[in-house]
């Protein structure tokens, strides 16, 4: 008797495409602003590699960006550093489809950084870049004042964006995350 394979094929892809359904979230600025705690306004201004070896575990690579500006969330001055997943330490390069492009990232570069904490990354690492590359966001000067460049669908900025754009929808998604804490 001759089994198709073709069940057995659409029943992967199935499940495949299900996995990456629940791995993969949509994140739109309100969603952004509920799961994170800062977002900061500023100048990369050190960007560094460290490897860590959890016990009985592979190596992870880690890149961890300093950002030096304005937290949005409260309008203070704050210096945040935060990592993601995936780099090159001393040669050994650990690439992840979810890191960041090196553009994004690159020493003097003007972002917006949505950060959280995070545990288990080691022991340099408390606060993560929120959603690897769907969390810095760069930033141009324009005429009209600074404009941070979208992302497309799915991201926190998903079309240009004015800093004063950004301001108002930060402060918008803050007081719903308010009204819900207060329920």
């Amino acid at each position: 008797m001759k089994i198709s394979r073709w069940p057995a094929q659409l029943v992967a892809l199935g499940l495949l495409t299900t996995a990456a359904g629940a791995c993969i979230e949509a994140l739109d600025l309100a969603k952004m602003v509920q799961r994170t705690d800062t977002a900061v306004r500023g100048t990369i201004t050190d960007v560094r590699t460290v490897k860590y070896t959890p016990p009985g575990d592979d190596r992870l690579i880690y890149t961890i960006l300093t950002i030096e500006g304005e937290d949005l969330f409260s309008g203070k001055e704050r210096t945040l550093e935060a990592a993601f997943l995936g780099g090159t330490y001393e040669g050994d390069s650990m690439m992840v489809t979810s890191m960041p492009a090196a553009a994004d990232y690159r020493l003097g570069n003007k972002v917006v950084v949505f950060s959280a904490p995070v545990e288990g990354w080691g022991p340099e690492i408390d606060r993560c870049v929120y959603a690897a590359m769907g969390g810095i966001f760069k930033e141009v000067a324009t005429k009209k004042g600074p404009v941070f460049l979208g992302k497309g669908e799915g991201f926190a900025i998903d079309q240009n964006m004015s800093l004063s754009q950004l301001q108002a929808g930060i402060a918008k998604a803050l007081e719903a995350k308010q009204k819900e804490v207060n329920r």
